[in-house]
């Protein structure tokens, strides 16, 4: 080459990498389908049971069920991926998810149908969230990899507000059976992408609901106390989203997916706005912030008849409980001393709010009415929040 001529332009620097490499966007349709799935499921299965002439409590019981299956089956997920690869992992996890859906099509035995449905279908679920995250580093490079988990964290997280407004709305439309197959069908829907995920076995325990992956830092202290004070509040504020999801708002009057659907819409925003803010503000500020806007759209979700108001109520409790998402998972990291201990915590708080939502609810609507127990529920969130806000008084003053 003559000295002097400039290089060409793939010689003078390398080519940008990808971020989203088909595997990635094989990953986040999996996800799609999987997550949406699940949602629609989940917001649906109160009614269902009452249509199959399963009394609220009962119904709301096997949501708990659902959830501590959910719950149980992931720690156990990095050894099954780690044994049988990450395809297998999917496939097993969308296996168990669409043999859920059609246990509970035999209406012959509807107690047992559901009971099993939910275990099975909460299973598949526990071991896709797991599988999801800790699957996307292999497929993207290490410097794509924060730019990945946010295409797959945005994913994740627009599941919810898919999968349980159009539940809401399919089920009112739709016979129980017509919708098992469907729901069936869907998870169906996901199972080619699975080809295209990595081969490479991948054993990383990071959080099936996070956005981020910390870079690793050195173990620090655990501060079981900190970590406890700022994950019961989030427990709260995600029994209240899960109560909304499964059984709507106290008015009985107008579409429940239009105001569930304003509520998904807003956590999303909520969670990204937050998400920004972090890197400027202490996420405790931005936690108690979260928590008192999440606090007034709960009461007045609570008390306003249906109409405007209560799709504004809506909308505030789902931007306060994006908000509260986003600012705990950072409190959790630092109060559990590493991001894996955080994470790991984080995680089951999210699954388990959203299981003792159907107990509540199947409890508290019975006995108490719609009304008080969301009203209950805005008391315990308060105490809650008074706790964390007194608990880093003190820190900060003994410091």
């Amino acid at each position: 080459m003559v000295r002097g001529m400039p290089l060409p332009i793939s010689a003078q620097q390398p080519r940008p990498q990808r971020t989203l490499t088909p595997a990635l966007l094989a990953v986040m349709w999996i996800a799609l389908f999987g997550f949406s799935t699940f949602f629609l499921n989940y917001s649906t299965l109160v009614t269902i049971g009452q249509q199959m002439g399963l009394p609220a409590v009962t119904a709301g019981t096997f949501l708990t069920v659902m959830m501590v299956a959910v719950v149980g089956v992931q720690p156990v997920v990095p050894a099954l991926n780690t044994r049988l690869g990450a395809r297998a992992t999917f496939l097993l996890a969308l296996g168990l998810q669409a043999a859920g859906y059609l246990v509970t099509l035999v209406q012959s035995y509807p107690f047992a149908a559901l009971l099993a449905g939910s275990v099975i279908g909460g299973l598949g679920f526990g071991i896709l969230v797991v599988v999801g995250t800790a699957v996307v580093p292999s497929t993207v490079a290490p410097d794509r990899l924060g730019r990945a988990l946010g295409f797959y964290g945005a994913t994740t997280a627009s599941a919810p507000a898919i999968g349980a407004p159009l539940g809401l709305w399919l089920i009112s439309m739709l016979s129980v059976t017509e919708f098992r197959w469907l729901s069936f069908a869907l998870v169906l829907v996901a199972l080619p992408a699975v080809a295209a995920v990595p081969r490479k076995k991948v054993t990383e325990d990071s959080g099936p609901h996070s956005s981020k992956q910390q870079h690793a830092r050195p173990t620090q202290k655990m501060h079981v106390a900190g970590l406890t004070t700022v994950l019961l509040p989030t427990a709260m504020v995600l029994t209240v989203f899960g109560l909304l999801l499964a059984f709507g708002p106290a008015s009985d009057e107008g579409s429940a997916a239009v105001y569930i659907a304003t509520m998904q819409v807003l956590v999303v925003v909520g969670r990204f706005l937050s998400s920004a803010s972090l890197d400027r503000y202490a996420p405790i500020a931005v936690m108690l912030i979260g928590l008192g806007v999440t606090l007034v759209g709960l009461v007045f979700a609570a008390v306003l008849p249906a109409g405007l108001g209560l799709l504004l109520a809506m909308a505030v409790l789902g931007f306060g409980t994006g908000t509260v998402q986003s600012s705990s998972l950072v409190l959790a990291f630092r109060q559990a001393g590493s991001p894996n201990r955080g994470s790991v915590a984080w995680n089951m708080t999210f699954d388990i709010g959203l299981g003792i939502a159907g107990l509540v609810g199947g409890i508290g609507f019975t006995y108490l009415g719609a009304q008080n127990t969301y009203l209950a529920c805005a008391v315990v969130l308060l105490l809650t929040s008074m706790g964390l806000a007194e608990y880093f008084r003190q820190q900060r003053r003994a410091q």
